[in-house]
């Protein structure tokens, strides 16, 4: 088994599971972060891990520069990206709406990780609801 990210090709959605994990480790998330890393042509991992720390609750005020961004790096790489948080384990309202904006900025599924663990968005959970 591959014991360092940087070993990892990322070819399909466990793969990229797989690389999440080691990335994030059993620590155990700090800090409400945004992580993001960048795959090349072959799936590898790109040098540079990249956190955004002390994101908001919601991500309704960085959602425009958010995607400027993403998409200015795709000349880099393929982005993949993940959402850790301290606090409550289940994916909370405030989580799906991080993931309805992620969502679209990367083919790839899009991660949460909790004390829980590390979990997807899964379609249903991007869906919009009345109250959101």
């Amino acid at each position: 088994m591959t014991t360092r990210p940087n070993e990892i090709v990322v070819r399909t959605d466990a793969d990229l599971e797989q690389m999440w994990r080691l990335v994030m480790g059993q620590k155990g998330p700090g800090q409400r972060s945004l992580w993001m890393v960048l795959l090349d042509e072959e799936g590898q991992l790109q040098p540079v891990i990249v956190p955004i720390d002390d994101v908001p609750l919601r991500p309704d005020s960085m959602e425009a520069e958010l995607a400027e961004v993403i998409t200015g790096l795709r000349d880099l790489g393929d982005p993949a990206l993940l959402l850790s948080r301290p606090g409550p384990g289940g994916m909370t309202e405030e989580d799906r709406q991080w993931g309805r904006v992620l969502a679209p900025l990367t083919r790839w599924a899009v991660h949460l990780y909790t004390p829980s663990g590390l979990q997807v968005f899964a379609p249903d959970d991007l869906v919009r609801t009345g109250t959101s």
